[in-house]
């Protein structure tokens, strides 16, 4: 029988030690003002300003490639020559006609046409001449009425013919200039298409990557190569839809590469495009390093964290004190309702319901 009860205070005494045990493992946190930030999560690349793929505006084989990766050009530079023999003889066959139709605008026709008017002149001055004199002696009664009907029908010929030559000579003349611009036109487009199989740089900066051999066929949907500025780049970032209304122009960013591990760099938004792509439902965004890294290369994947909101001396607690969002544990199971404001990944700030100096319970799981 004793030895019954000395086993019973036993079992009193562990239950007692273990309760006490399993209450001094319950983990608290006192409420305490912090400065707390909330900001929108963001993934992209790395690309160097103005970088756009080459494209050429022909189809054809690609003759000669004039740079290599990493070389640095100017805008305007040749990057790429496609043959061109079919647009070097249009462009032949263009001047030829251009040369022609300018020979004629100053030549033989013009200047026969002229001649005849000067012809025409000198006829009609002294048909005029003549008519005058017999009208004159018409009227003192020398002569007869057929006379000075002859004469009076020369005068009038003269002067019709002069009328009709002198229109023809506008008439030709502008044809021939017509001819003349529409040649000249002719060979511009011939010369503009031939410069077109030499495809050049649209800007100062830097070959990234190329796509092609020499041999190859290049065509207008083929990107040739890869070109952008040298020394500048810039941040494109994937903005989900959700998170587009937070985001306004200036907001600092936290900018993380894998390029520089747990290195941080900060940024500033400077674009946000405003419009969505119905594939991804996202939205893009450009923002610019505060201060580049030394080292930056097109396509360096990036993670940034854009900063929308912030508060200084906030209520705040773990977010994983929180039950269903709106209760905490302030003690033997009583549970108090709160309301919550900013957030960041770890923290939430707490805007009514608890006072600095709170203590509150971690939830069971």
């Amino acid at each position: 029988m004793a030895v019954l009860k000395i086993k019973l205070g036993i079992l009193v005494l562990y239950v007692a030690v273990s309760a006490l045990a399993c209450k001094s493992k319950e983990i608290t946190y006192t409420v305490i003002p912090q400065h707390i930030t909330e900001s929108v999560y963001a993934s992209g690349t790395i690309n160097a300003v103005g970088q756009y793929e080459v494209y050429s505006i022909n189809t054809g084989i690609i003759q000669k490639i004039h740079v290599q990766e990493g070389d640095v050009v100017k805008k305007g530079q040749v990057l790429f020559t496609l043959q061109d023999m079919t647009p070097r003889l249009q462009e032949d066959n263009a001047r030829l006609a251009a040369a022609f139709a300018e020979s004629n605008r100053k030549g033989e026709k013009l200047n026969e046409i002229n001649d005849n008017i000067l012809l025409a002149q000198k006829k009609l001055a002294n048909d005029s001449t003549l008519y005058a004199k017999q009208k004159e002696l018409w009227s003192q009664g020398i002569g007869s009425k057929n006379d000075l009907d002859q004469r009076s029908l020369a005068f009038e010929s003269s002067l019709s013919n002069l009328k009709a030559l002198r229109s023809r000579y506008r008439d030709v003349n502008k044809e021939l200039n017509f001819l003349s611009a529409q040649s000249q036109q002719q060979l511009s487009i011939s010369s503009q298409v031939r410069k077109d199989y030499a495809v050049l740089s649209k800007i100062d900066g830097k070959v990234y990557k190329i796509n092609v051999d020499a041999g190859e066929l290049a065509m207008p949907s083929k990107a040739l190569a890869l070109v952008g500025d040298d020394m500048d780049f810039e941040i494109n970032l994937q903005i989900d839809e959700k998170d587009i209304v937070k985001l306004q122009k200036g907001q600092k960013a936290a900018i993380r590469m894998d390029a520089y591990g747990d290195q941080v760099f900060e940024g500033t938004v400077e674009k946000i495009y405003p419009i969505m792509d119905e594939k991804t439902h996202s939205f893009t965004a450009i923002a610019q390093f505060t201060k580049a890294p030394n080292q930056l290369y097109p396509f360096l994947t990036v993670e940034a964290n854009i900063l929308y909101k912030e508060k200084s001396n906030a209520l705040v607690i773990p977010r994983n004190y929180l039950i269903n969002d709106s209760l905490v544990n302030m003690g033997k199971d009583q549970l108090k309702k709160i309301s919550t404001g900013i957030r960041d990944y770890q923290m939430i700030e707490i805007t009514a319901g608890l006072k600095a100096g709170d203590v509150i319970f971690k939830p069971s799981k």
